[in-house]
């Protein structure tokens, strides 16, 4: 691949950062998209469609030696009913994500919405963030493709099923020690205790 001059550079489609060292966009990329990458020293790229990246972010894997990690074609599963993805799916996904030796890592799906979108609600709710919150994020990407049926299956799904790596990241250790001293005050303001 000829190398692009730095002006030709381009931030990807649905592209963001999710928490620090997690980002996220599609995975259509044009070879002026794939120089933006360059600036994230990734490690790894999770791909939740079952269609495999674009021909670019392919090279570009297997050029810088990245770690691929291709959920959609593991995963996929023709009768999942009403689910738009199957919980197999977002599982990995998540404990891929909270492994932080992966970090820093990419999510892409084909549209940079719905697997991604999914994968990231139900992410936000293991964060323990207001549901509101979270589908106002989720429209945010998905303007006018986002579906209900995601959003149904971000607030039914089950956070228990993930199982939680043993090197987690920073952000998400914090942000659960914050949660359960939030869980303690508030139990100790209802029983007229003192919160430990």
């Amino acid at each position: 691949m000829k190398e692009l001059p730095d002006y030709f550079v381009q931030v990807p489609e649905a592209f963001a950062l999710v928490e620090e060292g997690v980002y996220r966009c599609s995975g259509v990329l044009s070879r002026e998209q794939i120089k933006y990458l360059d600036t994230l020293g990734l490690k790894t790229v999770l791909i939740l469609s079952v269609e495999g990246p674009s021909r670019a972010l392919t090279q570009y894997i297997k050029a810088k030696g990245i770690h691929k990690v291709h959920l959609g074609m593991t995963r996929w599963q023709s009768n999942l009913g009403w689910k738009p993805v199957s919980e197999e799916l977002i599982k990995e996904g998540l404990e891929c994500i909270l492994n932080r030796p992966t970090h820093p890592l990419l999510i892409v799906c084909s549209s940079g919405v719905r697997e991604t979108g999914t994968l990231v609600g139900c992410l936000r709710k293991l964060q323990h963030w207001n549901f509101n919150s979270i589908v106002y994020e989720y429209r945010s990407f998905a303007g006018g493709k986002g579906k209900y049926a995601q959003e149904l299956f971000i607030e039914l799904f089950d956070a228990d099923l993930v199982t939680l790596p043993s090197s987690l990241p920073e952000w998400f250790s914090h942000e659960q020690m914050m949660w359960l001293r939030e869980q303690r005050e508030r139990f100790a303001e209802l029983h007229g205790s003192v919160a430990i």
